[in-house]
């Protein structure tokens, strides 16, 4: 069953502001184009906050990815592809619930 967004997230996705873009950029693989776009360096990285939001949207199943946030093996995926892009914050909290 769908969970529903809170506030922040459904703002985000009804006006598909940058963070809207960020996490669905996370999640149809396409950061390269996200990465080129920031014009500061610490923003091409990924972080915690795009994480959190790209696996909110795909709890309300607005939408869908190859990657899978509810399993350690999906949280391993999404760190050895994004690998350096992750910040190293966002690395651990892709596992954290897992060790």
């Amino acid at each position: 069953m769908a969970q529903p967004l809170n506030p922040d997230d459904m703002q985000s996705l009804l006006t598909h502001d940058r963070r809207y873009q960020r996490a669905a950029a996370i999640l149809h693989d396409q950061w390269q184009r996200v990465s080129a776009e920031e014009d500061l360096a610490y923003r091409q990285q990924i972080t915690v906050d795009d994480l959190r939001f790209a696996k909110a949207l795909l709890a309300s199943e607005t939408l869908t990815s190859p990657f899978d946030f509810n399993h350690y093996a999906g949280a391993q995926q999404l760190r050895q592809h994004y690998g350096s892009q992750l910040t190293s914050a966002a690395q651990n909290w892709l596992v954290q619930k897992y060790v």
